[in-house]
């Protein structure tokens, strides 16, 4: 036998200078692959890297919310106390005003001189302890171009 032989192909091939050929080839490809799962790595780092930064702002973001959510909701608290506070007074002072009417419609018809009776206003009818149920007047009420609007 000699040194070249036949391929599967057809082709005559040199053993020395293909071998040689494809040493290298084979060389070249795995130093290819070699730098491109090294920067297939880089960039794998680079993201977690990314990702770890992006949780920690999250997670920083979530803690002044949560702060935030605790202040309003002891804000709250506060107001509803308060609140409870004020109608409580509301009621006393309402009870104090019918009791107040009372003696005058008593001194009223004693006296024969007619006194000015407040009458009292049931909470519920007075929008300004509903202010969430604020009357609204529809825009079709005003006129267009009325000159108290304001113009830019």
């Amino acid at each position: 036998m000699s040194s070249s032989s036949l391929s599967p192909a057809g082709r005559t091939s040199g053993s020395d200078g293909d071998s040689a050929a494809d040493t290298r080839r084979r060389e070249k490809r795995r130093l290819s692959n070699r730098e491109s799962a090294r920067r297939s790595r880089l960039r794998k780092q680079q993201h977690l890297d990314e990702l770890a930064q992006e949780a920690a702002l999250l997670q920083a973001e979530n803690a002044r919310v949560a702060a935030r959510a605790a202040d309003v909701a002891s804000q709250n608290a506060r107001v509803e106390q308060e609140n409870a506070v004020l109608r409580a007074r509301a009621a006393e002072l309402g009870a104090r005003l019918r009791s107040v009417n009372e003696v005058l419609r008593v001194v009223e018809e004693f006296s024969g001189v007619a006194m000015d009776i407040q009458e009292e206003v049931p909470p519920a009818d007075d929008p300004l302890l509903r202010p969430w149920q604020l009357p609204c007047y529809p825009a079709a009420a005003m006129p267009i171009g009325a000159p108290h609007m304001l113009r830019y």
